[in-house]
Formats: C-alpha cells, sequence, structure tokens
C-alpha cells in the first residue's frame, strides 16, 4: 500500500507590539445639575494622561490563538485631576484564547479578558466603566455564529468584578460601581445580538441583554439592593442609493427585582448624505428617558455597558452628580459633516451642532433646556515607517449652558492626543 504521508503540525507564530498614547485634557465650567456644587471637579481641570500598552500573542495555525496585554496609566496634574503615583497599578486588561472555524467553519469562540463591542457598540462597549479610560475589557466568554453568509448571532456571558483580580500595584480602583468612590457592586450579563446584512437595501439587527447588578453601598453607607435589569432592542439599517443611507435603534427596558420597577427608553436615529468622495453631512435625534420624581417607577434608562463618551466628551463629566457614565434624562438634535482628505484620506475632520434638553426637569435651574453644543475633531497622520505609526487629533467641545443648570458659564473641553502603534 501507497505510504500516507503524516499531516504537519500547525505553524506556531508569535506576535509582539503595542502602543503608546498620550493626552492632554482640559475642561472649565461644566455644569452640574445641583446648585451647589453648579460646576463639576472644581472648576478648572488640566492635566497629562500617558497610557503605555505592550501585547503578546501566539497564533497556532489560523484557528487557534492566545492574546495576552498589559496596561497602565500614569497622569500628571497641572489643575485639578489628582496625580498618580508610581507603580500605580499595573493591569492585565487582554488574556484571550480565540478558538476560530468551529463545526465546519460557522462558529468563533472567545474566552477570557477579551474586548467586546457588539451592536452599535453605544449600550455595549465599556465594560470597566469606573477605570478611567485605560481599558474597557469583559470577563467571559463570546461566540460568533455565522447563520448564514450576511446573518451573525452573537451569543456572550460576562462577569464582572468591582475589584481588578490581575492588577498589581498601590491602586485597585473600583471598576463597576454605579456612583463615586468604592461601591462594592458587581455586574453579570448575558444576552445575544442578531445582524442581518443579507438585503443590500436595508440591514438590521435584534439584541437582548439581560443584566445583573450585585447589591451595593453609598458613600454614607446605605445599602442599594441588587437589581435586574433586562432591555430587548432593535436597529434598522436601510440605503436609499450609494449617497443617501439611515440609522435607526430603539430599546426598551424593564426590571422587577424587589424594589425597583424601571420602565424605561431609549431611541436614536440619523439621515447621512454622502455629498462627495470623503465628505458627508447628517442629521442626527438621541433620546434617554429621565425618571419621573412624581411617580414610584423608575423611568431613567440604564446605558449598561455604555458608560463612555459616546454622547460627548464634555457633557460625561456633566453627568458626575449622577454616577460616572450613567447617560439618562437628555435628548439631543444635532446636525454633523464630515470630510476626509490627503493620502488614504487619513486626514479626517469632524463637526456638529445642535442642543441638548432634559425630559424630566430635575436640575437646579427648574428648565428642560441643558444648551447648545458644538464640537470639532482632526485626526491626521503623523509618520509610517518601521518603527511603527505616529497618529494625533485635536479635538474640542464647547456648551452653552440652558436654564436646566444653575451655572450660565460657557462650559469646553480640550484634548490633543499623539498614538505610536508599534
Amino acid at each position: 500500500p501507497a505510504a500516507v504521508a503524516a499531516e504537519e503540525p500547525p505553524a506556531v507564530r508569535f506576535r509582539a507590539g503595542g502602543d503608546l498614547r498620550l493626552r492632554q485634557e482640559g475642561f472649565d465650567h461644566v455644569p452640574l445639575r445641583t446648585a451647589e456644587p453648579a460646576v463639576t471637579r472644581g472648576g478648572h481641570n488640566d492635566y497629562f494622561r500617558i497610557r503605555p500598552r505592550l501585547s503578546a500573542g501566539v497564533d497556532a495555525g489560523e484557528d487557534l490563538s492566545l492574546d495576552v496585554r498589559l496596561c497602565d496609566e500614569f497622569r500628571h496634574r497641572n489643575a485639578g485631576q489628582e496625580s498618580y503615583e508610581w507603580p500605580d497599578e499595573l493591569i492585565v486588561d487582554r488574556l484571550e484564547l480565540s478558538l476560530r472555524n468551529l463545526f465546519d467553519g460557522r462558529v468563533d469562540l472567545h474566552a477570557g479578558r477579551q474586548d467586546a463591542s457588539l451592536g452599535s457598540g453605544r449600550l455595549f462597549a465599556e465594560g470597566t466603566a469606573k477605570d478611567g479610560s485605560r481599558t474597557g475589557f469583559f470577563d467571559g466568554v463570546r461566540a460568533r455564529i455565522r447563520l448564514a453568509e450576511k446573518t451573525t448571532l452573537d451569543l456572550f456571558g460576562f462577569y464582572g468584578r468591582c475589584e481588578n483580580d490581575l492588577a498589581l500595584g498601590h491602586e485597585h480602583r473600583d471598576l463597576t460601581g454605579l456612583a463615586p468612590g468604592w461601591n462594592g457592586m458587581d455586574e453579570a450579563t448575558a444576552g445575544f445580538f442578531l445582524d442581518d446584512r443579507s438585503l443590500d437595501a436595508l440591514g438590521w439587527g435584534v439584541y437582548y441583554v439581560w443584566l445583573h447588578d450585585t447589591a451595593w453601598r453609598t458613600r454614607e453607607g446605605a445599602r442599594v439592593p441588587h437589581e435586574d435589569v433586562h432591555t430587548l432592542g432593535a436597529r434598522l439599517l436601510p440605503k436609499f442609493s450609494e449617497e443617501l443611507s439611515a440609522e435607526l435603534e430603539g430599546a426598551f427596558q424593564w426590571s422587577g427585582s424587589d424594589g425597583y420597577d424601571r420602565r424605561a427608553g431609549f431611541a436614536t436615529g440619523g439621515l447621512k448624505w454622502g455629498f462627495a468622495p470623503g465628505a458627508y453631512v447628517s442629521a442626527n435625534g438621541l433620546w434617554l428617558s429621565g425618571d419621573d420624581a412624581d411617580t414610584a417607577r423608575r423611568e431613567d434608562f440604564n446605558v449598561l455597558f455604555g458608560r463612555y463618551p459616546w454622547i460627548s466628551e464634555l457633557m460625561i463629566y456633566a453627568f458626575d452628580a449622577d454616577g460616572v457614565g450613567t447617560w439618562h434624562n437628555v435628548g439631543q438634535a444635532w446636525l454633523e459633516a464630515g470630510y476626509a482628505f490627503g493620502e488614504d484620506r487619513a486626514h479626517k475632520v469632524r463637526a456638529t451642532v445642535g442642543p441638548l434638553w432634559a425630559p424630566e426637569r430635575d436640575g437646579a435651574g427648574g428648565g428642560s433646556d441643558r444648551g447648545w453644543l458644538e464640537t470639532i475633531l482632526y485626526t491626521f497622520p503623523l509618520c509610517k515607517g518601521a518603527a511603527g505609526d505616529l497618529t494625533g487629533h485635536l479635538f474640542l467641545e464647547v456648551l452653552q449652558p440652558g436654564d436646566y443648570y444653575a451655572s450660565d458659564r460657557t462650559a469646553y473641553f480640550f484634548r490633543w492626543q499623539l498614538n505610536w502603534a508599534f
């Protein structure tokens, strides 16, 4: 009989790299809904953030890989924000095992500490909301199932502890809490995101997310009971032509835990026109329900794992009185324009303008007008070579507060950033 050639073992390949992010941020006069204080964090803040990350990985063929990433972030205060002291907190923010093309190529499985932005990313992208922009990982399991050529189903289950078990240093920051300070709240979540792009003229998706927040304590020692939050949502992505497209997303939220009776909603949408190569304009709207103080029911929307600046860098500080990134009780309408230019259209400019308001008048000013927000962002390449890629951005937001707030001072948030990826 003919000799059967032995199968060669899968090729093993090692990878290594990293990035270094340098930021200077400043803000002032960012209003709070309270009368005293009327602005957040003492007013003027100016500080540097330096975040190095080192990553390594190993691939066994095309279908098996293990990835590890370490990071830290150092801060130096010019005004306001507290400086960090070395060695602060060295974090393992990725420890992920990936198995691809299981079950005849239909399933990819990811287990361990991983990044996970599901759906539009608005409500599910940030697993460590109180970590101060250093990390955004989730601990658990995620599977992507290819039901058809352009139809995917993401199933997931994650558990987030209030303290990072994979960190070294003298600081151990709260990762998950809903209020300032150490709260001791853990989070568990599971659900699915279904995405279908089989029709060129209409993409769509549906999702369900269960979130369990354990009981926790306020700074004053009061006990807040646990809550199970259920969120059911849908997304439509119609495409009217090569130049004109739209997006609609909405979700309904409820809970029936002891001490809670939550009924809340979220909706957003936009119409985008790409009128020239690299150029577009869009009209957009957003609504997140607030809590009516005259009812026993909770109507404020819980943004789940969307407690990051997806709405506004400046406005996330305006919610300091409510908790870290707890977006709710806000409506927004804005016009947006963007243009990409240069080699490979690597230079990008984006500007927005529009009003914000509060569905519930629970601010110290007594009104519903949060003000007008204007933003501009410019991202650009600096150099590219064997040592890596250096990119940067300049970002500015300005808010003229309305009668929802006690403060009427014009607020701003500014940042310049350099990022070296190697």
